[in-house]
């Protein structure tokens, strides 16, 4: 009996199958004889596409972000909108990677490149296209242990590098300490007519520290601490203690650091071998999680040890150094809107010093006092990753020669823009 019921199961299951068979034989025949060929076309498209590892040992993440915006800026003469690149934090992409080695070893690599396309930081009122392509930002690799620390090897940050931009609240890239929106625009004399004078006369291009070709090495975070070094360029190097924790209601970040430049690594345009420009500088950021309040604050002294740079005289002003100081505070608020928190701030930023040579009527100028007031709100849309801001600067110069003051016009700045993460 169960022989019998087993020979007609079986029998059944030929038949569908056969059944099976013969209808895929006819969609075969609808498609050309191939039934996998759109399948196949699917599949080599999305190869171009996709980001392919090398190695199935080697991790690769492609990532970046876009970050554009309008500049407007009347500088008492002329007034104009350009769009641009927020050099704040600048259009990127990159490429990081990371393999375990052991339980306590790993190595990584990180690959960034720089998008600068009219950027804020170059555009002035004679310029309003700045192309200047594709940017090496980043190109190293590093070895990890969880106990010993990291050290990287290549085109990296310095220990320096950010240590005046802390920020707890989000409030940048519009609040941001580092002056690099509009900061190649030129100051007008009480004239009208456009001076040698702009913000990077006072801040030499940047008050924060550039990138280079080093070896560093960061410690494991102890307690919220870590400590950073750098070395690099021939005879750069630089070191910096880092803290991010909480005490109580209140979130604090923040770091200190010093470095030292001898061989013209630096955004000081004039520097020569044997040239010494130190710093110190750091900053701290807190903010009351209940509340949203928060305040930051940013300092950079810079001092200049010049032998070879200039003649006798633009070595004796700029030895006097730079002197900044940099404030912003506000409140998050987390649901004014439903697409995520949006933050209000203000900022009064002040420098004093030279770290470019400037003439004006022919005379050189021996000091420069800059102030910046400006506020802004900031709008963060977690579900696309992107923040959407809108920021009002206000700068003003105050120089003097040996002979005389220059008198200057404001400049005033206007930037609304988004940046997007992917």
């Amino acid at each position: 009996m169960f022989g019998g019921l087993l020979k007609s199961t079986s029998l059944a299951a030929l038949v569908a199958v056969a059944g099976i068979a013969a209808s895929g034989s006819a969609n075969a025949a609808d498609l050309g004889g191939n039934c996998c060929a759109d399948l196949e076309e699917r599949i080599a498209e999305l190869e171009v596409t996709t980001a392919r590892k090398g190695n199935r040992k080697v991790s690769l993440t492609v990532s970046g972000q876009v970050h554009t915006g309008v500049l407007f800026f009347d500088d008492g003469v002329e007034s104009n909108a350009y769009v641009t690149d927020n050099d704040n934090s600048s259009s990127r992409f990159r490429f990081v990677g990371s393999a375990k080695i052991d339980a306590n070893w790993s190595a990584g690599y990180v690959l960034e490149i720089e998008v600068d396309d009219a950027a804020t930081n170059r555009v002035t009122a004679l310029v309003d296209e700045v192309n200047n392509g594709l940017v090496i930002r980043q190109t190293h690799w590093y070895l990890d242990n969880k106990q010993l620390g990291r050290i990287t090897v290549g085109q990296a940050s310095t220990a320096t590098d950010d240590i005046i931009l802390a920020d707890t609240a989000g409030a940048s890239p519009a609040a941001f300490a580092d002056q690099l929106v509009g900061n190649s625009l030129n100051f007008r004399n009480a004239a009208g007519a456009l001076t040698a004078l702009s913000i990077n006369t006072v801040s030499g291009g940047s008050f924060d520290t550039a990138r280079g070709n080093i070896v560093r090495y960061d410690t494991p975070t102890l307690a919220g601490f870590r400590v950073t070094a750098a070395w690099g360029e021939d005879d750069f190097w630089d070191v910096a203690l880092w803290y991010a924790g909480k005490l109580g209601d209140f979130k604090i970040v923040g770091g200190i650091g010093y470095f030292e430049n001898n061989d013209g690594f630096d955004t000081v345009a004039i520097l020569n071998t044997g040239d010494r420009v130190t710093e110190l500088k750091g900053s701290i950021s807190i903010m009351h999680e209940p509340t949203g309040l928060f305040g930051s604050f940013a300092y950079v002294d810079r001092d200049f040890e010049l032998t070879n740079s200039g003649n006798a005289a633009q070595r004796a002003i700029l030895t006097n150094g730079m002197e900044y100081y940099y404030f912003n505070g506000g409140i998050s608020v987390p649901k004014l809107l439903p697409v995520g928190k949006t933050v209000f701030y203000g900022e009064y930023g002040e420098a004093s010093g030279v770290s470019r040579v400037a003439v004006v009527g022919g005379a050189n100028v021996v000091d420069a006092d800059l102030t910046v007031i400006g506020f802004g709100v900031v709008q963060h849309v977690p579900a696309a990753e992107m923040e959407i801001y809108a920021s009002y600067k206000n700068f003003e110069l105050d120089a003097r020669t040996a002979a005389a003051n220059v008198n200057t016009q404001a400049i005033d700045v206007v930037f609304t823009g988004a940046r997007i993460k992917f």
